[in-house]
């Protein structure tokens, strides 16, 4: 065999061996891009399930910043509105207006309501029943140093103005009645009781005011029959003037109200009404 043939047969076994190494690195290559490719894949599936939910996240999303700035904006319009109905509360015409009113109600009997017993509009004490008056003894009037009367104030101060302190008609004990007639017949709907206010009174307490008592309304001064308007309550640690709707409504009007004192508020000795106002409609026959 010549040299020549030796070299191209050795050439040709080198290339063999250097293609089948190529072809070895080849598949191995191919079998790790598989592998990427794979994973590729998978990932593509992963990401599109990932945007799939996503997806149906963002509408809800929409809707919930949708419905939230529709919230808000209907709360600026609510607080704006409200400011502006505060500012008006509170401008100067309107507090003047309030203060009008309430100057306006005080005037009208501290009140607003008509006052049926009032003695300067007709009304009058009938009787005290069997009320036995309680007297301070302390003299009011002096000559020369010398006591000429003492103080006693008749029943017709509860249906007068006064209402300061000592200006009071004064019982003994905790019960007591005074019959009253209005200055017409009248359809009855509520009272007003008064006393003074801890505040303006000398021993600073109102322990004399009365607490449980009731309203009749007699169709003449010996009526057997009376008509119950109700039983209330005065609390004396309460507003001095307190308003007591009736609790049972007659269908006739009455021109007579007896009011009774069942207790009083805590003193032993005696009991003081300073005013009593029946309030309602006149009754036109």
């Amino acid at each position: 065999m010549s040299v020549s043939h030796l070299c191209d047969k050795y050439s040709a076994s080198a290339s063999f061996k250097m293609i089948k190494a190529d072809l070895g690195n080849l598949r191995s290559h191919l079998g790790t891009l598989s592998l990427e490719v794979k994973n590729v894949m998978e990932m593509r599936d992963e990401l599109k399930s990932k945007l799939k939910e996503v997806g149906s996240v963002i509408p809800k999303m929409s809707e919930a910043i949708l419905n939230l700035r529709n919230e808000v904006s209907e709360g600026k319009k609510e607080m704006s509105l409200h400011t502006k109905n505060l500012l008006k509360a509170l401008s100067p015409e309107t507090v003047r207006n309030v203060v009008r009113n309430e100057l306006q109600t005080y005037d009208a009997d501290k009140t607003g309501r008509t006052d049926y017993a009032l003695e300067s509009s007709g009304g009058a004490i009938l009787s005290t029943r069997n009320t036995e008056p309680y007297s301070t003894g302390a003299p009011v009037l002096n000559l020369f140093g010398i006591p000429l009367c003492q103080q006693q104030n008749t029943p017709r101060a509860v249906i007068q103005t006064g209402v300061l302190p000592g200006e009071c008609w004064a019982f003994k004990g905790s019960s007591g009645s005074v019959v009253i007639r209005l200055l017409g017949r009248v359809h009855v709907s509520g009272v007003s009781l008064e006393h003074i206010s801890s505040l303006i009174s000398p021993t600073g307490e109102t322990a004399t005011a009365p607490k449980d008592f009731s309203v009749w309304g007699l169709k003449d001064l010996d009526d057997k029959k009376p008509f119950s308007f109700g039983s209330f309550i005065y609390d004396n640690t309460g507003s001095p003037l307190q308003y007591f709707e009736i609790q049972k409504r007659a269908k006739e009007a009455y021109e007579i109200i007896e009011f009774k004192v069942n207790s009083n508020s805590g003193n032993p000795e005696y009991t003081c009404i300073y005013r009593i106002r029946v309030h309602g409609t006149l009754s036109e026959t």
